[in-house]
């Protein structure tokens, strides 16, 4: 993977098992579709999974082409995803210190203070904060549904609408307008999304490379023993590139 990518990076949530790596776990629910790191203002370029020890039942990760997708919305919701959205979240102090000591490769996060996250917000545009008595900050993130970064160029439908938040409080979404949006919508997102959605059967030793910003990714509820890792989070140009 270190051949494969420009660059690594890792989710500060997440236990490392090698310098490539990190373990997976999100118990045994299934998980909604979602991009990798989607709620955040560095979401990676490709992501990768190996299955060390897969489930004996269930399990499948689930994968949705946003593309296919976009190209099947209406022209209403085509309009109404057309503006980024606004993520708003409460983070605790050391889950922001571990994320911007990740981003500025500092070594200790427990070093991290106000002029370091500062400096990060100002770094990367569309961010806010609003800090709290605790040192915990309400964080606001303006970021795109529709994609058009992937590896093929393409407008895709790739965000985290869908998904889980198992290390993180559950974020909310608000239009450009203010309005959050409804769990009506949202449940008709989610069957829109089934329709474009394939499964991966893991076998041991199986590793499966993604693009994050195009393919969501979930997965269906798990029984059985099964051990996951990430292999890596990469960010920046890939140096390969997808023909498909």
């Amino acid at each position: 993977m270190n051949r494969l990518c420009q660059r690594l990076t890792y989710d500060p949530a997440r236990e490392n098992i090698t310098r490539q790596s990190q373990r997976v776990d999100a118990g045994t629910q299934a998980m909604g579709l979602h991009i990798e790191n989607g709620t955040t203002p560095l979401p990676p370029d490709i992501i990768a999974f190996f299955s060390e020890k897969s489930a004996s039942r269930g399990s499948q990760t689930t994968l949705c082409d946003g593309h296919e997708v976009w190209k099947n919305m209406s022209d209403a919701l085509k309009q109404k995803f057309a503006e980024p959205m606004i993520i708003s979240r409460y983070l605790p102090k050391p889950i922001w210190q571990k994320y911007v000591a990740t981003a500025l490769n500092i070594e200790n996060a427990e070093q991290v203070g106000q002029q370091e996250l500062q400096h990060f917000i100002q770094m990367v545009p569309g961010q806010q904060i609003s800090p709290t008595h605790d040192g915990g900050v309400y964080y606001h993130l303006n970021m795109p549904m529709v994609r058009h970064d992937n590896l093929k160029g393409v407008p895709a439908f790739a965000n985290t609408l869908l998904g889980p938040s198992y290390n993180y409080e559950k974020p909310r979404f608000y239009f450009a307008d203010g309005s959050e949006i409804s769990s009506d919508l949202l449940a008709e997102l989610a069957e829109r999304c089934e329709t474009q959605t394939s499964e991966i059967d893991w076998q041991d030793g199986d590793l499966v490379i993604i693009d994050n910003k195009r393919f969501m990714r979930g997965l269906r509820s798990r029984q059985g023993r099964e051990i996951f890792a990430i292999v890596t989070i990469s960010t920046d140009a890939p140096v390969f590139r997808s023909s498909t």
